[in-house]
């Protein structure tokens, strides 16, 4: 059965999921309305090109798809919750399921049915998402099974990280200031085709790990010829696509740290370490190529490089950085009277009392909304009844993805999410301790450090609910789970 899949026949699909991935950062990040039915409309083809293609292979498409049944069904039951969660039900269900929710209901329309959500529209917006996030996943463990098509799609996303890269330099180079989709935009800093930098941030951040498993791919293929003099091997690697490829890690380099994004380069630093040094403990023979790769990226790429294009500014918003509100006012207040003479208003980092006051006062959400959450894509809906009278700012979202999800979702939920990307991690690292293929063992290292960083920045920002970044490191999980079987079917 599963020879069926070995033909041409599906390549269509394989491609129309990379211009999917590649087209999702464009439209600012895809994070409008209008944006996701463009989404949505790419998922469709996919699935209506799926039934042209395998219309008389459907079992051994089947047979495939059990290999990943775990994070498929997790998907599947994401997808399902959301559902559910802006379905109407009637009063007396939704008050056993969710009082809180009930009691709202019952104060604004005290009808027969209400719903879990306290936004049913917006919920199905987020279920449209699930079904998109869930489709690209489907298809990429579906469709890469072969090494040649893994290599296709890192290359992809490695390609759309560059582009992003050098545009986002461009328009930073020109300061450029635009309205775009009712969207005001500066590029004072790193942006690409996205409005917020930490966002842009977290995208190059998982490209970039995607591109150091890549680079680990060509060292794995090439450790036979370590016997060559140094300097053979050195014309060798000049002459190489590992060369070019390495610059284009500098170029990535170089705009993660343009985005002056605080966690998005503290994440991704710790990410790369603790991710390459557990390579290097399941991979003896490159230990010496991983170590040298390790001073290079932080010696050359990271503080060389990065001291020139601005690791400093970095460095000093982390440490204008302040604990807490009062601190920063009594910051601002001795700057002002040590500047009062040039009338200049200091420039001070928000503290991280302020950075995480949605943080502080949607946890009591979670508590209201405990096992069933206010419904997917509602933070913003219901936060303004938990945020103090005097705070200031509109926060659409909780600056940290975990209680984020718990409140949106509740336990049920974000029980699903917990399972997939724990189950992801399990996956990734027994591929680079059992597997001796290279293109699995080094893309199984970039899906690793991808998903500590999109951890690690999740603790301060709200990547998971930009879609472009959320569809990107969807496809690094189905990648991740690919590792496991590619080459070995087909």
């Amino acid at each position: 059965m599963i020879n069926a899949l070995d033909s041409r026949r599906d390549e269509p699909i394989f491609w129309l999921l990379i211009a999917q991935i590649c087209w999702a950062p464009l439209p600012l990040a895809s994070n409008r309305t209008w944006a996701l039915g463009i989404l949505l409309v790419f998922s469709l083809s996919l699935w209506l090109t799926a039934a042209v293609r395998y219309r008389a292979h459907w079992p051994a498409v089947i047979d495939r798809l059990k290999t990943f049944a775990l994070p498929l069904s997790l998907l599947l039951a994401l997808l399902c919750w959301t559902l559910l969660q802006a379905t109407a039900l009637p009063y007396v269900v939704i008050q056993w399921l969710s009082p809180n929710a009930a009691q709202i209901w019952q104060n604004i329309a005290p009808e027969a049915t209400a719903t879990i959500s306290l936004n049913a529209a917006q919920t199905q917006l987020q279920a449209a998402l699930c079904f998109i996030y869930g489709s690209a996943f489907l298809f990429t463990v579906l469709l890469v099974r072969s090494s040649r098509r893994m290599m296709a799609l890192a290359y992809a996303l490695f390609f759309m990280a560059l582009f992003q890269a050098l545009l986002g330099g461009f328009l930073y180079s020109l300061n450029a200031q635009y309205e775009l989709f009712t969207s005001n935009v500066f590029h004072g800093r790193m942006l690409g085709t996205f409005v917020y930098h930490n966002n842009a941030a977290a995208m190059l951040a998982m490209c970039l790990s995607i591109g150091i498993g890549l680079f680990i791919v060509q060292l794995e293929k090439n450790t036979g010829s370590q016997h060559k003099k140094w300097a053979v091997n050195l014309l060798d690697f000049i002459l190489s696509k590992k060369m070019l490829l390495r610059l284009g890690l500098v170029i990535l380099v170089i705009a993660l740290v343009m985005t002056r994004s605080r966690m998005g380069n503290a994440g991704f630093f710790t990410a790369m370490l603790i991710s390459l040094a557990l390579y290097a403990v399941f991979s003896p023979k490159v230990r010496k190529v991983i170590f040298v790769l390790l001073i290079s990226l932080v010696l050359i790429d990271i503080w060389i490089l990065g001291q020139w294009v601005g690791l400093d500014k970095v460095v000093d918003r982390l440490e204008a950085t302040q604990l807490n509100k009062a601190a920063k006012d009594t910051v601002i207040s001795k700057s002002q009277k040590e500047s009062s003479l040039n009338f200049v208003q200091p420039h001070i980092e928000e503290s991280v009392e302020e950075r995480t006051l949605p943080l502080s006062y949607a946890t009591r959400a979670v508590n209201d909304y405990f096992w069933t959450g206010s419904g997917a894509g509602t933070f913003y809906s219901i936060f303004p009844q938990y945020r103090p009278a005097n705070s200031k700012g509109y926060y659409d979202h909780a600056h940290n993805d975990y209680v984020e999800i718990l409140t949106d979702y509740g336990v049920i939920g974000a029980s699903f999410f917990v399972l997939l990307a724990l189950s992801s991690l399990w996956r990734v690292i027994k591929t680079i301790q059992i597997r001796k293929h290279p293109v699995a063992r080094g893309i199984a290292l970039g899906a690793l450090m991808a998903m500590l960083e999109i951890l690690l920045h999740s603790l301060v920002d709200f990547n998971l609910q930009i879609p472009a970044n959320a569809l990107l490191f969807t496809v690094i999980l189905a990648m991740g789970w690919s590792t496991a079987q590619v080459d070995k079917q087909g």
